[in-house]
């Protein structure tokens, strides 16, 4: 039995010897090297990675380890021969024999966008599923496989799928080569196509370059069939969940259904968009591309967010997870881009450049009782109170001074006569200057109750009332008149300008537009901030620094034992702020953001300034082979100012559409029942978005705000005054009746006094009148 082993294999051995050409020992190896040079050189790569297989033993069987001999010493001269005819072309060029290093390297290589051409002397079957398990196919790595055979392996034996990029030079005879290339055409299918082959007698390459451009591959797909994910998210796509049947099914069914085993046992419930600028966007993208899409419902209705935190295995959620998991080809709705999203996806142009900001309820008015305070800030009013109430005691200053010098100085400059002698001699002179004399005492003299009276005199002409002069100097005429251009045109004027103002278009609010505001807010008035779940806007607070973290500390705090602060879309928020219960503040994209505003009515809501600048792109899945392709529209759209008028006359049918609905609501009997919507709203003659007509009616005209109408007073606007005269009669008649209370007390204890004075004094004088009486009669004795 052993012997009959023995005969069989050395059999086998022979017969495999036989095969071989008759010059391989001397030129196999040669012939190979020079075909493998020619094509790294029509290549010319940046850098080449050469991947020389160890000897490896797969089978157990002896016939099969002889087989794996003789292929491991063939590959093995071929190269040795293939590395000294390429150190001839001065490549740049590196050999591994470690397979864990050979993907270290690609994998560095990918991280910093460099192209890498790999050249594996291995069999694809060996190799394939590491590479996608290391997620190493990528546009930017070529992978040339080489090991000898004479046609490429069947394809259900390996798939090449997207967005791998291979190459399969296979050997069908001596001196010819062919070259496979799995994308030479934009279907998808893993296919493997001839691109090219090699003559080593006399013609050498067939054509140069070897490998067809991507971009004009996938310039026109041909009909391809892609999955893109979608929830709705007014104005990027408007989404109608309530139609489950479609005709294609709910198990999407296309030409590259086959890519990824674990699809067949996937269902995807497919959706209808009735419109959205993205979903405009798509319909030109697929016009000058021709391709094809269906629409998939993303899973949980949301971009997608960071499920762990471990950075070796990082998973998204939502339509990023399809995208990172190779169920979809693009996501698009206003898709922002991430530090954390690059990781797992990558992005294209960017279609939107946003910023963030976030919404409240437009500033209310204040009330109306204060209106008579508001004319002035809070801080001028304490100097001007205290302005008025110095102005008194210096105006009684400037009065009275004079007198005190006058005094002074008549006393120190008396003469001294013999007053006496003089009234002898000239009696009548002397009672005319006694008189004279008297005139002048009583005009030096300070006027009685004069500090009283200048600060009445001065309150009088604040408030602009008539009052009389009180001194006829002329530095109390220069103060009165310095006094009366003050109350006149800086008090008087002014504050009666400004208060007309406030009457005729009421005050409001400050308005919250700012971070640090709205983080005063939600500390004093309470304000609760919401924002999208899944979304960019969530990652920034999760991520920022600074105001952005404490702002997302008091988010939790709002409703610590569940995500209170999370909501569905940015539309549920704007509807939250719009319902007006309590102080609520919405985060999110600007452009979102005032689009819903407009749909709920701009008046009633206040848009922030703009936070931080955001860019939204198409996400595809990483290594996307067809990026640079749609780039290249991408940039040609925006360049041309295709994307922001997609953007500005989505806006305009939106809100056509609205004003048309709410016209219809309030006015039924101006519009035609018979009226289609959907194409008055796609009228492309009604393009800068005004009102629409019914078919026999004149135009509706839009209401005005009615915050900007100019209203005539009213009793609630006056209010305020009415208050202040109320709280001055209260005052007066609070003086009045302690001054009454006070003199009735007054009155009373000085009657009590009097009395036990007379008392007193009686007894006093009926005491001394007995002594008297006494001592005279003790006298006469």
């Amino acid at each position: 039995m052993g012997c009959l082993v023995l005969t069989i294999t050395l059999f086998s051995v022979f017969k495999r010897i036989e095969t071989f050409p008759p010059q391989m020992e001397d030129n196999s190896g040669t012939e190979v090297s020079i075909a493998l040079s020619e094509i790294i050189k029509s290549l010319k790569p940046i850098q080449l990675a050469i991947l020389r297989k160890p000897r490896l033993s797969f089978n157990s069987s002896e016939d099969k380890e002889i087989d794996d001999d003789l292929y491991n010493d063939n590959i093995e001269k071929h190269v040795n021969d293939f590395i000294y005819q390429l150190h001839k072309l001065c490549f740049k060029s590196v050999v591994f024999y470690d397979v864990e290093l050979f993907f270290q390297y690609i994998e560095s290589s990918i991280i910093g966008s460099i192209e890498s051409t790999n050249l594996v002397f291995c069999k694809p079957q060996d190799l394939m599923d590491r590479i996608y398990e290391r997620k190493l196919a990528h546009r930017l790595s070529l992978f040339i496989f080489y090991w000898g055979a004479k046609y490429p392996p069947k394809r259900s034996d390996v798939r090449f799928s997207e967005p791998l990029r291979a190459v399969v030079v296979t050997r069908p005879r001596n001196q010819a080569f062919r070259i496979y290339y799995n994308q030479a055409v934009s279907n998808n299918n893993g296919q493997l196509s001839l691109v090219s082959w090699y003559d080593g007698e006399n013609l050498g390459l067939s054509k140069e370059p070897l490998l067809p451009l991507a971009s004009s591959v996938y310039a026109n797909f041909h009909g391809r069939v892609f999955r893109v994910p979608v929830f709705h998210s007014p104005p990027w796509f408007w989404v109608n969940y309530k139609n489950d049947t479609h005709d294609r099914g709910s198990q999407l069914e296309y030409d590259n259904h086959e890519d990824h085993k674990r699809e067949e046992s996937l269902e995807f419930q497919e959706v209808q968009v009735i419109g959205g600028r993205d979903h405009r966007l798509l319909e030109l993208l697929a016009k000058h591309m021709d391709f094809e899409y269906v629409y998939v419902e993303a899973p949980g209705r949301t971009q997608g967010s960071l499920r762990t935190d471990n950075e070796d295995n990082e998973t998204f959620t939502g339509g990023i997870g399809l995208l990172q998991n190779g169920l979809a080809d693009f996501f698009l709705g206003d898709v922002s881009l991430s530090w954390e999203r690059r990781k797992v996806v990558e992005f294209s142009f960017f279609t939107l450049a946003d910023s963030g900001a976030f919404a409240t309820h437009a500033p209310r008015r204040l009330n109306e009782a204060l209106a008579i305070l508001r004319p002035f800030k809070a801080d001028v009013w304490p100097y001007l109170i205290l302005t008025i109430i110095f102005s008194g005691p210096v105006f009684y200053f400037i009065i009275a001074i004079p007198f005190k010098w006058h005094a002074k100085n008549d006393i120190n400059n008396q003469p001294q006569f013999h007053m006496a002698y003089i009234r002898e001699i000239t009696h009548v002179e002397c009672r005319v200057d006694g008189n004279q004399q008297r005139k002048q005492k009583a005009d030096a003299q300070i006027p009685k109750n004069l500090f009283d009276k200048c600060l009445w005199f001065t309150v009088h002409l604040f408030l602009k009332q008539s009052c009389k002069e009180l001194s006829s100097s002329y530095r109390a005429k220069f103060l009165t008149i310095v006094y009366w251009i003050a109350g006149t045109y800086v008090l008087a004027d002014v504050y009666s300008a400004q208060l007309t103002s406030l009457f005729a278009r009421p005050a409001r609010e400050p308005p919250i537009n700012t971070l640090t505001k709205l983080q005063k807010a939600m500390l004093e008035d309470g304000y609760q901030l919401f924002v999208e779940k899944e979304s960019s806007s969530l990652e920034m607070l999760e991520n920022g620094t600074e105001i952005f973290r404490q702002l997302y500390a008091l988010m939790k705090l709002q409703n610590p034992l569940k995500d209170g602060y999370l909501i569905e879309s940015v539309e549920a928020g704007i509807r939250l702020i719009a319902d007006g219960q309590g102080n609520k503040a919405v985060l999110g994209g600007r452009e979102t953001l005032y689009f819903n505003i407009k749909q709920y009515g701009s008046k009633n809501f206040q848009l922030s300034q703009k936070l931080y600048t955001r860019y939204s792109a198409v996400a595809v899945q990483i290594g996307c082979p067809f990026l640079d392709s749609l780039n290249d529209v991408l940039m040609h759209l925006f360049e041309g100012g295709i994307l922001d008028k997609m953007t500005t006359a989505e806006y305009e049918i939106q809100s056509r559409f609205l004003n048309k609905d709410k016209t219809y609501k309030m006015i039924p009997q101006m519009i035609d029942e018979n009226d289609d919507l959907e194409n008055a709203a796609e009228d492309p003659s009604n393009s800068k978005g005004e009102t629409l007509k019914s078919s026999g009616a004149s135009e509706v005209k839009k209401p005005q705000d009615g915050s900007t109408i100019i209203q005539p007073l009213n009793l609630r606007m006056l209010q305020g005054a009415f208050i202040v005269l109320l709280v001055g009669y209260t005052l007066a008649a609070a003086v009045l009746l302690i001054e009454i209370f006070t003199y009735g007390l007054t009155c009373n204890i000085n009657k009590k006094c009097k009395k036990c004075i007379n008392k007193k004094f009686k007894w006093l004088k009926n005491k001394l009148w007995l002594v008297i009486t006494n001592l005279v009669r003790e006298m006469v004795r």
